[in-house]
């Protein structure tokens, strides 16, 4: 059978087809599977491989993901799967939506009357160094550069560039804890992402209760004439929560959970506490401080939290699908029997599980 792209999960519903095309220019049709309370909404996966797409490439495909994903948040509250997720066929969706069908339903109750929208804020680089360039202590130093002509040392100019920077940045600063004062009472959570450019100020995701539209666009109108229109505001929405519950789903390497498991030199069985506690004894042990500086200088440490990270997720996952926190198997049928499931914020799931306990 053809690999299964998953687009995303909705609440349990008949079967049913979208009138959106998907991926897959061959089979472009998208429908539902169903299962213990949910469905997935589905459709054939074209024969690539996503993670060696190139960037125009993931765009396009990028942008064919999140036009299904929001056709169908038109029809039923939509958790969107991560782009790029294929399962091998119809039987593992089946189990996918078996095992981490509670989990998935809890979040969907929480998100349902929820949406996101995006907002771009930009301003003015010219004008905002205009204003910079009159406050005195920039207006005083360029006066005294300029008086010295030739004379002028490239410590004073770099000065300059750096007052005029951190002025800018203050400025910048101010508008956005500003903005973020004035929204936060609207949304149930906010993201921010990274600035593109030096033209914007703020980039925001804002999880809103369905309805908070208006409310938002009057908040809006009011910052605009707070900040005597120097601000530009753009709104993208509503939109599925992309950046606050996005479904991440992983079928175990054994080779990978193996190698991890051996690390840390644990048994065929262990839970959290296992873990958290081997890799700390194992982690002490390589400490500089303890006369082992040479395996700390050959990575030991790097491969241990490596190790450590690959379990951390295993382990959590397994007991939001099962629904009790027992220890987990790390034998070759448990693990290639295994559906990983987890539900994060967009930020926390490109980065992993960060640091150690």
């Amino acid at each position: 059978m053809s690999p299964i792209y998953v687009y995303a999960i909705v609440p349990a519903m008949h079967r049913q087809t979208f009138d959106v095309g998907g991926l897959s220019v061959a089979d472009p049709q998208v429908c539902t599977i169903c299962g213990n309370g949910v469905a997935a909404v589905v459709g054939a996966s074209p024969p690539i491989d996503f993670r060696a797409l190139s960037r125009e490439e993931a765009v396009r495909y990028l942008l064919a993901h999140q036009r299904v994903v929001e056709a169908v948040m038109r029809i039923a509250p939509t958790l969107p799967v991560k782009f790029g997720t294929t399962l091998p066929d119809e039987v593992v969706v089946a189990r996918l939506l078996e095992r981490g069908g509670a989990v998935l339903a809890a979040r969907l109750a929480e998100i349902s009357q929820q949406v996101q929208v995006e907002l771009i804020v930009t301003w003015s680089v010219e004008e905002a160094l205009r204003e910079v360039a009159a406050e005195e202590a920039v207006a005083q130093l360029k006066s005294k550069i300029e008086a010295q002509g030739s004379a002028a040392t490239n410590d004073s100019r770099i000065a300059l560039g750096r007052l005029v920077k951190e002025s800018i940045d203050c400025k910048r600063e101010s508008y956005r804890r500003g903005i973020l004062a004035a929204l936060r009472p609207i949304g149930t959570d906010v993201a921010e992402n990274a600035l593109m450019d030096d033209c914007m100020v703020a980039n925001l995701a804002l999880l809103i209760p369905v309805g908070a539209s208006e409310l938002l666009d009057q908040r809006l109108a009011q910052l605009d004439a707070e900040f005597n229109e120097r601000l530009n505001f753009r709104c993208v929405g509503p939109l599925p929560p992309y950046s606050f519950a996005t479904v991440e789903v992983s079928l175990p390497s054994f080779d990978v959970i193996d190698q991890a498991r051996r690390a840390l030199n644990l048994g065929d069985s262990a839970n959290l506490a296992d873990i958290k506690t081997a890799y700390r004894r194992l982690i002490q042990r390589i400490h500089p401080d303890h006369g082992t500086a040479l395996q700390a200088a050959d990575g030991a440490p790097a491969r241990l939290t490596d190790a450590y990270k690959t379990l951390i997720s295993y382990a959590t996952a397994l007991p939001s699908m099962a629904g009790v926190a027992n220890d987990c198997r790390f034998d070759r049928d448990a693990v290639e029997g295994a559906i990983l499931v987890a539900v994060r914020r967009q930020e926390l799931a490109a980065a992993g599980l960060e640091g150690a306990p």
